[in-house]
């Protein structure tokens, strides 16, 4: 996943869904009543069932010539993995690029510029390892012993 990388950085965009116009003639789609009113979209909404893949999607389409070389994206995450530290100035200035391009913005106290370490989709990342964020796995560890039925319908929440 990260071809010998010793260098990340972690993006995390802004507002990703309400960056995707809905096809113009479509937004009646969306539509919503109010007392105040009718109501349509013009961009994206959170909460349609599709919009996880539509944008998705479109991150595959702008990123397609770096995805698997530098850069893997999930959604409105992204993390930049480079051998060296020039290489990785590189890469950065490559992705924002794009990111401008098409009027993507990342919020900056989300992201995380040239570590040797961080973590990504609760997965922790170094050179040469990928692995389940600690944390999440002391949790699970840390859950007591199940005893009787009524155990089992308490909630456990990570």
């Amino acid at each position: 996943m990260t071809n010998g990388a010793t260098i990340f950085t972690k993006l995390d965009l802004r507002s990703a869904y309400n960056l995707i116009r809905i096809r113009e003639g479509d937004e009646w789609k969306s539509a919503f009543i109010t007392a105040q009113g009718h109501y349509e979209y013009l961009v994206m909404p959170y909460g349609l069932a599709n919009s996880p893949s539509v944008f998705q999607a479109f991150m595959d389409e702008i990123f397609r010539d770096m995805r698997d070389r530098f850069l893997n994206v999930y959604i409105d995450g992204i993390l930049i993995y480079s051998q060296s530290l020039s290489e990785h100035f590189q890469h950065i200035a490559t992705v924002l690029a794009q990111l401008r391009q098409h009027r993507l913005y990342a919020k900056a106290k989300q992201c995380e510029f040239h570590r040797t370490s961080l973590t990504f989709l609760g997965c922790a990342i170094s050179p040469g390892k990928i692995s389940i964020n600690p944390e999440k796995v002391t949790a699970v560890m840390d859950w007591p012993t199940l005893v009787t039925i009524k155990d089992l319908k308490i909630p456990r929440v990570f």
